[in-house]
């Protein structure tokens, strides 16, 4: 299985004026479309077109970000089903390409995040020291 590539095709980025106290951070990510292509490089692999938004409530801004993937998988008969204009996926499949979808999504809207203003769309780690005093050695 391999998600491959990825590219975002709409980046928009917004952030009002608006003075808030807190604000609340959701993300989505949606998938918009699936089609399955052929390439000659890759052969078979399914053409997935996604969304992923953030918005920052109440109304301080949103990022917007849509794009495609391609998966491909050495039997994609067996990761996939179609019927008529449905595509079935198997979990695993699934998971592949949400999992690139947010990944690849997050690191954009980070960068977008961090050029408009806005918090970050994740959590990022922190270190809590318990020791009140922490000796360092002195010297370069």
């Amino acid at each position: 299985m391999t998600v491959a590539n990825f590219r975002l095709n709409k980046i928009l980025g917004e952030r009002t004026d608006k003075k808030v106290s807190n604000i609340e951070i959701k993300a989505n990510s949606t998938v918009v479309s699936m089609k399955r292509e052929k390439d000659k490089r890759v052969g078979d692999y399914l053409l997935v077109k996604f969304k992923y938004v953030v918005n920052y409530e109440p109304g301080v801004g949103s990022i917007q970000l849509e794009g495609s993937l391609w998966y491909t998988n050495d039997d994609l008969d067996k990761q996939m089903k179609e019927e008529k204009d449905k595509i079935e996926l198997k979990s695993e499949a699934v998971k592949e390409i949400t999992n690139t979808i947010i990944q690849e999504s997050v690191v954009e809207a980070l960068d977008v995040s961090r050029r408009i203003i806005l918090p970050p769309p994740l959590q990022l780690p922190t270190v809590n020291v318990k020791q009140e005093k922490i000796k360092f050695t002195n010297g370069a």
